[in-house]
C-alpha cells in the first residue's frame, strides 16, 4: 500500500486501476463505485487494488492530489489574480482541462470537495506571496467561485474558449 515500486507489471497494474476508475466515473456516480467492481472489470483480484490503495476513496485522494500538484506546478503566478484575473482564468481552465479533473468529480460532492482543496492550495501559495491581506477574504469568494464556475461548466460538455470569456468579463 502506497509503497514505491518501479516493476513494470506494478506500473502496468497501476495504469489499469486508474483506466478503469475513470471508465466507471463516466458510467456512474463515483458513490456507487466498488473495489470490487473496479477489479472485475480492470481483470485483477481485489487484493492486487489493495496493494495499490488502501480504500477506494484513497484513490480518489491520490488522483485529487496530484492533479492539484499539477495544477500548482503549472499554474502560472497566483498574483495574476490581482493584476491579470482573465489570464489567471485561461490560465487555471487550461491547466483544468490538461488533467482532466472533471472526469474525478463528475458529481457534485466531488466538484465541490475538489474544488474546496484546490482553493486552500491556491490561497496557500497567495499567502506566501506579499499580498495585502485586506484583500484575502475577497480573493477567497472569488477564487471559490472561479473554481466552481469553470469546474461546473467543464462538467456539462464541451466548453468552447469564448465561454470562458463570459466568467472573466
Amino acid at each position: 500500500m502506497g509503497k514505491i515500486n518501479k516493476d513494470l507489471r506494478y506500473i502496468k497494474t497501476e495504469k489499469l486501476i486508474r483506466k478503469t476508475f475513470h471508465e466507471l466515473v463516466q458510467e456512474k456516480d463515483i458513490n456507487h463505485i466498488t473495489v470490487r467492481e473496479l477489479s472485475e472489470r480492470a481483470e485483477i483480484n481485489k487484493t492486487t487494488f489493495y496493494s495499490h490503495y488502501e480504500t477506494l476513496p484513497h484513490l480518489i485522494d491520490t488522483l485529487e492530489k496530484e492533479n492539484i500538484d499539477y495544477i500548482m506546478d503549472n499554474l502560472d503566478q497566483v498574483q495574476l489574480l490581482y493584476t491579470d484575473s482573465d489570464m489567471f482564468i485561461d490560465n487555471l481552465y487550461h491547466n483544468l482541462q490538461d488533467c482532466k479533473i472533471v472526469i474525478i468529480s463528475k458529481n457534485s460532492v466531488g466538484n465541490q470537495r475538489f474544488a474546496e482543496r484546490l482553493k486552500d492550495a491556491i490561497s496557500d501559495e497567495i499567502s506566501k506571496q506579499s499580498i495585502d491581506i485586506s484583500q484575502y477574504k475577497q480573493t477567497l469568494v472569488l477564487l471559490k467561485f472561479i473554481l466552481h464556475g469553470l469546474l461546473g461548466m467543464m462538467n456539462t460538455g464541451k466548453v468552447e474558449d469564448d465561454d470562458i470569456k463570459y466568467i472573466k468579463e
